[in-house]
């Protein structure tokens, strides 16, 4: 799998005004942020680039982690490497230049993307797709209280030296931790956490516990994954707590909106998702929650030389949880609709399927899936789960090592 070795290379960029990018055999291409839907465009890239045109990536980190292995890494199940892309190898393979740094807004005059650095990156087309945030972080009188799942690059490193911070020592009370939000991935990170913890400060005695605002488990799932959920918390001994918003986090605690505090040693935060708050400086149509709102050809509504994909956007006409089956299924749309309008084609549209396989890992060699309204549990899900997982994550493997 993709090492992230490659992480302290430093990446050279080269500052290039906007007038050598003017010609029409010269066309820009400029993917800000290299998640599930950007990274499919650098691998088709390294296929077949499109004719005449040049391909930047823009990144805050060199590393993009893909999100499904996340709790098979906190289980035990997959190394940390295996569930991230290095993009300086990624980018290399496919002749794509990678920078690194962050983007401070958009020059519509100019057609140009604006990095803190001073850098401004020309395009003629620009796509949009770097992710989302976790919704909401309360009141906290220390910020070391939370752990956020995002950005998730970082987070096993963050969740270390917190852990690290509070263990206690050999036959000390329990070490409590709370995992704010019970989605799926909440759900996930509470039933796997478990094994990380061990690895990471030796056999330590656990009191979990999982907070949600909803009055259901993993609201969109049907009612029996839903109760399988359940259930495996309950044999897990972790604590279930529904309808419970959480409204302050301090040292040492949490306070529930009804004002009753719980006593903890960590907080991981795992909401639902909302808007960088980048994307509402951007001086484009957003919705509700800020994400960029798109047509179906994925270009924004007022901009058709810029598209948005993934959890940064929303589809206008057909709005769609944030999920990352979506962010995977827009990449061949992205792909072909890139290549049409620099050829000044008429673009596809993307169509969402509003079914899709959904799986849970549950730590212990199971999982629960959820297909067409039908809730599974067993080890064949979390074989199928693996099976699917790893066969994604090889896709970019071999990309990346085809060329070195």
């Amino acid at each position: 799998m993709l090492a992230h070795a490659m992480g302290n290379t430093p990446v050279t960029t080269r500052r290039e005004s906007s007038s050598t990018w003017n010609s029409a055999h010269d066309r820009a291409i400029v993917l800000w942020g290299v998640g599930h839907t950007h990274a499919h465009i650098v691998r088709e890239w390294q296929r077949r680039p499109i004719p005449g045109a040049r391909l930047t990536c823009i990144s805050n980190s060199p590393i993009s982690t893909y999100s499904g292995m996340l709790p098979g890494v906190l289980a035990g199940q997959y190394r940390r490497e295996q569930m991230e892309i290095d993009l300086t190898r990624l980018c290399d393979s496919a002749g794509a230049r990678l920078v690194l740094g962050n983007v401070t807004g958009i020059d519509h005059a100019i057609q140009a993307v604006n990095l803190e650095d001073g850098e401004s990156i020309p395009f003629h087309a620009l796509s949009i797709g770097i992710g989302s945030i976790p919704s909401r972080i309360p009141n906290e009188s220390d910020p070391r209280s939370i752990v956020t799942i995002k950005p998730m690059p970082t987070f096993l490193d963050r969740l270390a030296a917190r852990l690290r911070e509070i263990s206690q020592p050999s036959g000390a009370r329990r070490l409590r931790i709370a995992v704010v939000g019970g989605g799926a991935g909440g759900t996930e990170i509470a039933l796997c956490i478990a094994p990380y913890v061990t690895r990471i400060l030796g056999p330590t005695r656990l009191e979990i516990s999982l907070f949600h605002s909803r009055g259901e488990l993993a609201v969109g799932t049907n009612p029996r994954t839903r109760d399988l959920a359940r259930r495996r918390l309950f044999n897990r001994g972790i604590a279930l707590y529904l309808g419970r918003r959480v409204a302050q986090v301090a040292p040492g605690s949490l306070t529930l909106c009804n004002g009753v505090p719980v006593e903890t040693d960590l907080v991981i935060w795992a909401t639902s998702a909302t808007a960088p708050p980048i994307l509402k400086t951007l001086r484009m149509p957003t919705d509700g929650k800020g994400f960029l709102l798109v047509r179906p050809s994925l270009q924004t509504l007022d901009c058709d030389t810029i598209f948005a994909v993934g959890d940064s956007a929303s589809l206008e006409s057909a709005p769609t949880p944030k999920a990352g089956v979506f962010a995977v299924r827009q990449g061949p749309v992205l792909w072909r609709n890139l290549g049409l309008f620099l050829n000044r084609e008429p673009l596809k549209p993307y169509r969402p399927r509003r079914r899709f396989l959904q799986i849970l890992n549950t730590g212990d060699g199971r999982a629960i899936a959820e297909y067409h309204g039908h809730g599974f549990d067993g080890r064949w899900c979390m074989w199928l789960k693996h099976y699917l997982d790893t066969h994604f994550m090889n896709i970019y493997n071999n990309v990346a090592t085809s060329q070195t």
